[in-house]
């Protein structure tokens, strides 16, 4: 799965939820489109070896448990990855 690690950007909060320090990452969708999975940086601070390995993983997990297109659904309005162990899904506002 490809991700871009966006810079962090305390400006794009309100699309983070209000969370002005988040990781987030760029992920490409079908037809040219892309949507964006995010984790609070104090989160990802808890996720021993956080990195792209660790969201991809997640992804995957995820798109299994969604299906492919509530999946990329999710991506397009913004996904908030948390630390637990079972991933958690919130959209960005």
């Amino acid at each position: 799965m490809a991700l871009i690690r966006e810079i962090p950007d305390t400006d794009l909060a309100p699309g983070f939820g209000g969370e002005p320090m988040v990781q987030s990452f760029l992920v490409p969708l079908p037809r040219g489109r892309s949507g964006r999975v995010w984790i609070t940086t104090a989160d990802a601070l808890a996720v021993p070896g956080f990195g792209r390995p660790w969201v991809a993983t997640r992804l995957s997990e995820l798109r299994a448990e969604l299906g492919p297109r509530e999946f990329n659904r999710a991506l397009s309005a913004g996904l908030q990855l948390r630390a637990e162990t079972a991933p958690a899904l919130a959209l960005a506002a």
